[in-house]
């Protein structure tokens, strides 16, 4: 009997596969001509034919006719080895290293034997041996399995199944490290696509600290010792265009606070270990993480949101919920105004009880009876029930509270075998008990049951003296209009003076002293301070107010925002809403390829002698004072003169981020159309780490007068 002769392209496939071969075993002693270098990287453009074939024909050979399952297969070898070849040739461009490639390169070598042996076998076996469909299953696994690891190189280690995976929870400010939490996760997006354990490009692992300290061929990627902090950094600040710039110009780049965080982490000595309450209070990534992190409170809630429509429903002048951070389910509930307390106050919170994880009673005549209230918030992490009327007898009520951490009882009446009631609470962390009359030594029963619980019994020395804590501005606007801003001020030690004066000068004994709420008029540099007989004075609680006396009536940019602004409209700038440091809020307009120019109208005329530019300075994170400001004025925007201008000093060094305004001062002039001009530093100073590059300047608000 005649075998019959296989199809001309088979040898063609066995003589590609054998070139595969040969070419993946001698792998590491490739040199690719260039014209195959362009072949290589066809590899991302055709790999999807050989997997939609190999799919097809799994397909096909379990439902479709036979008869053209031949056809099908030697289409599906010969994309197969193609796209293999040009993988293996692609692998030598990029310096891909670790164990992925290897995986990937191997798996779709396998691949394309497989299909070819498949080729090989007798035309017309399959309708006899129906069982041999199952073959087709070894081409479309190996295609599956390299696939997942050419996503891990593509788009970084775990892409395929990160969805998967549980979201992190931000830490609290207390339990935050400064690599694990600040560093880490922007090596993670930015980085780990290439620099992983799988992956190693250029011999560089990031995945793991200890390899990422050594380094990769180039050396270690960063010294504390050279300009410009070392390798990491200088690859960084390439020109995009640059071959060697990282990321690649195809990735997504860092961003400026990216940049300046992982500055400072080098700075700093690139520490693996530290934790960020272990940094000093002026160290730049402190601030950075101040931002980030909130203090307290790490857990990950397994509750939706409350409705916010309830929530407002609920706020009053003496009741104020708020979320515990921007975008969490949990809330905040604090209590002001001990007069109009009501326990039904805490009975009308049933709608959003699951909700809620912190609960402030601090001074509100709460009794014994009003705890099983609040024990109905299942989910209360923190309680303060500072000088209430409780006393003891009705705690075992909160023993039902199976997360609570925090409780304070200072100022009660609380007794020691009260407390004891407390120490079958597995999950409370944290007590407060000063002030209460339990002397030190009636705790240490429950030190002994419970060496996890943190007790704050309060301080018993009689000679030296701690400083007593700054007093609380309750005020939050800060802006002036025509009826003025009421002034209130807080302290949570009885028998506290406050003293406080509105020039910027410190509030010693010539300040005022602070008996009650009070309205202010004008502009002020509002300093306050507590003292107490046998206490240090308190560090100062300052606050600058602005007066906007002649508000615009509609705004408009002669140059546009950075891009990462431009959703954000251009009346945050006369809305009398001030922003804090974080320049991501929403309150702040950012300009750097160009400075500020916006023309304010009127409708009618207005006659005013100075305008103030509220501003952010944050030096690491490259915002400078404006390089000059300048003010024009007339009756419309074609006839304007110029009024006023001045040169803000600039920094010679490195300081810790501050707010402020620049006021620009002229003889009164009668305008209905106003034109303020920002310049921006065009080149940053040679001391700072982006020298050279322009500066940023940042404006939340525009006050005329």
């Amino acid at each position: 009997m005649r075998i019959p002769a296989k199809p001309a392209p088979i040898p063609i496939l066995i003589a590609l596969n054998a070139m595969l071969l040969f070419l993946v075993l001698l792998d590491n002693h490739l040199v690719i001509p260039r014209w195959l270098q362009v072949a290589g990287r066809l590899h991302p453009l055709i790999l999807h034919f050989p997997i939609v074939l190999v799919v097809a024909y799994a397909i096909y050979l379990w439902f479709g006719p036979a008869v053209l399952a031949d056809e099908l297969l030697l289409a599906t070898s010969f994309t197969a080895v193609i796209t293999a070849l040009a993988g293996v040739f692609l692998s030598r461009q990029g310096s891909y290293e670790g164990s992925a490639i290897q995986w990937h390169k191997w798996l779709g070598t396998v691949t394309s034997v497989i299909l070819l042996a498949l080729c090989l076998i007798k035309p017309g076996l399959y309708p006899r041996l129906p069982q041999k469909k199952w073959l087709a299953i070894l081409p479309l696994a190996t295609v599956i399995i390299a696939g997942h690891y050419g996503g891990d190189l593509s788009h970084g280690a775990g892409y395929v199944l990160a969805p998967l995976k549980s979201a992190t929870v931000a830490p609290s400010l207390e339990e935050a490290r400064v690599y694990d939490d600040l560093v880490f996760p922007i090596i993670d997006v930015r980085c780990l696509q290439c620099h992983n354990a799988g992956t190693s490009k250029g011999g560089l692992n990031m995945e793991d600290p200890r390899e990422f300290a050594k380094g990769g061929r180039d050396g270690k990627p960063w010294d504390t010792t050279a300009e410009g902090l070392g390798l990491l950094l200088a690859r960084i600040r390439l020109p995009a265009e640059d071959r060697k710039h990282m990321p690649p110009a195809d990735k997504t780049q860092l961003t400026d606070l990216e940049q300046h965080i992982l500055y400072a982490w080098i700075k700093d000595g690139a520490p693996f270990d530290k934790k960020v309450i272990d940094l000093e209070p002026t160290d730049t990534l402190r601030f950075y993480a101040t931002r980030q992190f909130k203090a307290g409170g790490n857990d990950k809630f397994d509750f939706s949101a409350a409705d916010e429509k309830k929530i407002a429903a609920l706020n009053t002048n003496y009741r104020a919920i708020t979320p515990l951070a921007t975008g969490s389910p949990a809330l905040a509930v604090d209590f002001y105004g001990a007069a109009f307390f009501q326990s039904k106050q805490l009975q009308e919170l049933s709608p959003v009880k699951d909700q809620i994880v912190s609960l402030n009673l601090d001074k509100m005549p709460v009794v014994d009876d009003d705890l099983p209230y609040v024990a109905a918030f299942r989910n209360l992490r923190t309680l303060n029930l500072d000088f209430t009327r409780i006393t003891g007898a009705g705690l075992v009520a909160l023993t039902r509270l199976p997360h609570l951490e925090s409780l304070s009882l200072s100022g009660t009446a609380v007794k020691a075998a009260d407390l004891d009631r407390l120490a079958t609470m597995s999950s409370l962390r944290k007590l407060y008990v000063w002030k209460t009359g339990v002397a030190p030594t009636a705790l240490d029963g429950l030190r002994q049951r419970r060496k996890d619980l943190d007790l704050y019994a309060g301080f018993y020395g009689d000679t030296v003296r701690i400083r007593i804590s700054p007093p609380r501005l309750e005020t939050e606007a800060r802006i002036i209009r025509d009826t003025g801003v009421s002034i209130r001020l807080r302290h949570f030690v009885p028998g506290t003076t406050i003293r406080y004066t509105l020039d910027g000068s410190d509030p010693d004994s010539g300040g005022k002293v602070y008996t009650g709420p009070f309205v202010l008029r004008d502009r002020s540099q509002f300093r306050a301070k507590a003292y107490k007989p046998g206490w240090l004075s308190s560090d100062p609680t300052n606050a600058d107010f602005y007066t906007q006396k002649y508000p615009p009536d509609s705004i408009r940019l002669l140059l546009p925002v950075d891009s990462n602004y431009l959703k954000i409209r251009p009346v945050v700038l006369i809305n009398a809403d001030k922003g804090g440091f974080d320049y991501g809020s929403g309150k702040w307009l950012g300009f750097h390829k160009n400075g500020l120019s916006a023309l304010l109208y009127y409708r009618k005329p207005v006659t005013i002698t100075d305008v103030t530019f509220s501003s952010l300075v944050d030096i690491a994170a490259y915002i400078f004072p404006p390089a000059s400001l300048e003010v024009w004025g007339g009756p419309d925007e074609r006839h304007l003169k110029k009024l006023g201008s001045l040169t803000p000093a600039q920094p010679t060094a490195t300081t810790p981020p501050y707010l402020t305004a620049y006021r620009v001062n002229f003889p009164p002039q009668k305008i209905r159309c106003l034109k303020v001009e920002a310049g921006q530093v065009p080149h940053l100073p040679d001391w700072h780490p982006g020298k050279g590059q322009p500066g940023w300047v940042f404006f939340d608000e525009l006050l005329m007068n």
